[in-house]
Parts: structure tokens; C-alpha cells; sequence
């Protein structure tokens, strides 16, 4: 798997823009990742539904400014 932030991102990304695949949603919630960070950020995005409404779109755009910060070393 590529690096787990890239992965975080991109995926949130594609969901916000609509391009997300059918099944991607459901591989990115349902496998854990070892980063704990990502996998705090994978876990919290588990209560999206699809389509994204409002509030869902909101949460995703949240997390992904999450998971695009820059951590320390």
C-alpha cells in the first residue's frame, strides 16, 4: 500500500469531489491502517454516509485538513 497519509488524503479527496469508486469507501473504512493518526482520522469518517450530504461534506472537508497537516518528526 502506498504511504497511509497519501492514501488518507486521496481518498477523502475523491469523495468530496464525487470521483470516489464504488467500492472504495467501504475498503477505506473497513481495513484499519497502521498509522495511528490515519487510522483516527479512517475511524471518525466511518459515520459518513453516501451520498455525502451536508454535514457529511463538512466532516470529510474537516478531516482531510487533518490529515494534510504536517506532523512533527
Amino acid at each position: 500500500m502506498k504511504d497511509e497519509k497519501q492514501y488518507t488524503v486521496e481518498t477523502i479527496k475523491a469523495f468530496l469531489a464525487g470521483t470516489g469508486g464504488k467500492w472504495d469507501w467501504d475498503n477505506f473504512t473497513s481495513c484499519s491502517l497502521r498509522d495511528a493518526r490515519m487510522d483516527s482520522v479512517r475511524r471518525r469518517a466511518m459515520v459518513v454516509d453516501l451520498p455525502l450530504d451536508e454535514e457529511g461534506r463538512y466532516l470529510l472537508q474537516t478531516l482531510l485538513a487533518e490529515a494534510s497537516a504536517k506532523y512533527g518528526a
